[in-house]
């Protein structure tokens, strides 16, 4: 079962925030950031923990720049700042989280999912760049999938992880003309990039290597915290792991900070890029 609810989210800027950047950033600065991920981790955070709990080959883990300069140094100063400024079109834009994903052979799909659904703000708007660690070959290493509705909304999708309804979701969505955007071909030092509106989601992980990716989430704007929005047509699963997700990127993202307070605040930093005028 599909259902949608229509956003007041401005066309203009929605229409052009999901593709693919070749060559974004050197092979050899993004060789150096997975060996920076790739060191093991002190703690785990809540979120980390409930992500694990689901899919049993992930490893996930976020905000790594916290322990990294030199992550940060790139997150908030170079290519992924740059990028996210040129297609937010301003330099009021703040990092939300890192996240980093690999998926082991056998690893579950990631389920048809809008990011905006589960980031506990009202009032910002979103970016995700996708930036794979290695190189996606084939459909057998789960490209991430991009669907783009006619108009900008809200789709409040039934079915979870069952690979039923994955699969149905995309013959429907296929039928309908939607424009598809996949990460197939995709080595390291390319990109994706998608707003909080775009439905995305990943095949099982089939290939007999891993697939490790970086993601960079990028907030642009100023909002207030929103923990428990109204969501009485979204069926009760959905609903469930939105307010699930606000509360984990609540305590990772947002420590300390009540309902209606301002966003950014200290824990979320600035980018310190401004926009180009045009793409290169």
């Amino acid at each position: 079962m599909t259902a949608s609810c229509c956003l007041s989210v401005p066309a203009a800027a929605w229409i052009d925030r999901q593709g693919v950047m070749r060559e974004f950033c050197a092979a050899n600065k993004v060789e150096r950031i997975r060996s920076l991920i790739q060191q093991p981790s002190a703690s785990e955070s809540s979120l980390e923990a409930s992500v694990r709990g689901y899919g049993q080959h992930w490893d996930f883990r976020e905000n790594l720049w916290k322990d990294h300069p030199e992550l940060e140094r790139w997150l908030l100063e170079e290519e992924p700042a740059q990028l996210a400024a040129d297609l937010l079109c301003s330099d009021r834009v703040w990092l939300l989280r890192d996240q980093t994903y690999c998926k082991r052979p056998g690893s579950e799909l990631t389920p048809w999912h809008q990011d905006a659904l589960f980031i506990p703000v009202e009032g910002c708007e979103f970016l995700t760049i996708w930036i794979p660690l290695s190189s996606i070959r084939s459909q057998a290493d789960a490209p991430l999938e991009y669907w783009r509705a006619p108009h900008p909304c809200c789709e409040l999708l039934d079915g979870g992880s069952s690979s039923s309804s994955h699969r149905k979701n995309r013959r429907t969505w296929t039928a309908d003309g939607r424009d598809h955007t996949t990460t197939l071909g995709l080595k390291p030092g390319d990109c994706s990039y998608h707003d909080g509106w775009t439905l995305h989601g990943s095949d099982c992980h089939e290939a007999a290597t891993e697939r490790l990716a970086i993601v960079a989430v990028y907030g642009c704007g100023e909002g207030v915290l929103r923990l428990a929005p109204a969501m009485s047509l979204a069926p009760q699963s959905l609903r469930g792991q939105s307010h699930l997700l606000r509360e984990g990127l609540h305590r990772s993202c947002f420590p300390g900070l009540r309902e209606g307070d301002p966003v950014p605040s200290h824990h979320n930093p600035w980018i310190r890029c401004s926009p180009r005028k045009e793409l290169t």
